[in-house]
């Protein structure tokens, strides 16, 4: 049976929180037959495959399992979800967070005013465990923001949040190939970013349907992690699949502002407060922001952007080459500021 919503569910070691995220789906408001639930179990070495179980069990025609032994990470238990859904739109959700009860019908409404290929809504963080409601209501949604392609320069700028707090068309990522980045943290850098050129109308609701639970073990907050530097593949895979495809071209300056944001800032704020020590990929970052952007330091505009970073760039445009060192004075004063 086709739905209207698949939500996609990936879990590795999940065990303490997904029972949270299954029920926040099960407290819908809309009817359950308008979506599915496809939960992924991650090569999980906890419970968490009896938990998806029991919940399969209770919900046979709502709740699907797939299990397998090697950890693809959540941008491979996606793809393999995404191949097997049967709902219109695509709905992620990580397994530690939950949903409003009104999210579905938040997205239910948008679609209803126009049948909008994406659509955008907003998240809370939360840094307790249990499930905290808000106390929102759908009857006064309205659209804020509307997409098509003609302002699809404005489409491609605006940040559209987690990919969990959109909906997107399941035709458009199955006939165009969009798949998530394997065995990769950080793989929604890629994938939210690459899907914009795909989409023909979107809009944006401004209505809270996704609650994100903030702790030590999130992908994002992990201290010392490895995969911190995941981060810059996955950017750097959205550029050269972009460069490829010709939209780097169309959408020079959209893509630039955002790679200094997101690659370069955004990468080097969070190395500075999630590792003790800075990782040394300062060349690898200079050599991309110039392969891509030759002449950034004569269009860049930096007057809106922190100081601390405005000094950063005078030092790659100076130096080919910079040690850790070079670079923990930056740190110091990042992690000044956050303490002041």
């Amino acid at each position: 049976m086709e739905r209207v919503f698949s939500i996609i569910i990936p879990c590795y070691n999940m065990e303490n929180y997904v029972d949270r995220a299954i029920q926040s789906v099960m407290d819908q408001t809309v009817d359950p037959s308008l979506y599915e639930v496809i939960a992924i179990n991650d090569a999980s070495t906890d419970d968490t495959l009896s938990h998806l179980n029991e919940w399969a069990a209770q919900y046979p025609d709502t709740v699907k399992v797939i299990t397998y032994e090697e950890n693809l990470r959540q941008g491979g238990a996606r793809n393999l979800a995404i191949k097997q859904a049967r709902g219109e739109y695509l709905c992620y959700l990580d397994a530690d967070d939950w949903l409003e009860p009104d999210a579905l019908a938040t997205y239910e409404f948008a679609i209803k005013q126009d049948n909008y290929d994406l659509i955008a809504t907003q998240s809370e963080e939360n840094y307790s465990f249990g499930i905290n409601y808000n106390k929102n209501t759908y009857t006064d949604l309205c659209i804020g923001r509307e997409f098509s392609t003609s302002n699809k320069n404005e489409f491609i700028e605006t940040d559209l949040g987690y990919v969990c707090t959109s909906i997107y068309r399941r035709s458009i990522v199955t006939d165009n190939s969009i798949w998530f980045p394997e065995h990769l943290a950080y793989e929604d850098i890629y994938w939210q970013r690459l899907i914009k050129f795909y989409v023909g109308t979107a809009a944006t609701v401004e209505h809270v349907t996704l609650h994100h639970y903030i702790h030590d073990e999130s992908t994002i907050n992990k201290k010392n992690a490895s995969h911190q530097t995941d981060r810059l593949t996955s950017y750097e895979r959205y550029l050269e699949e972009i460069d490829k495809k010709g939209y780097l071209t169309t959408y020079y300056n959209e893509i630039m502002n955002d790679t200094m944001e997101t690659y370069l800032f955004n990468s080097y704020f969070a190395f500075f407060i999630n590792m003790d020590e800075i990782p040394d990929v300062y060349t690898r970052i200079r050599s991309t922001l110039y392969r891509y952007f030759p002449d950034w330091e004569k269009v860049y505009d930096d007057s809106n952007i922190p100081m601390i970073f405005q000094y950063m760039l005078k030092l790659l445009k100076k130096a080919k080459a910079a040690s850790v060192a070079d670079l923990q004075p930056f740190k110091e004063a990042v992690l000044e500021s956050i303490d002041n």
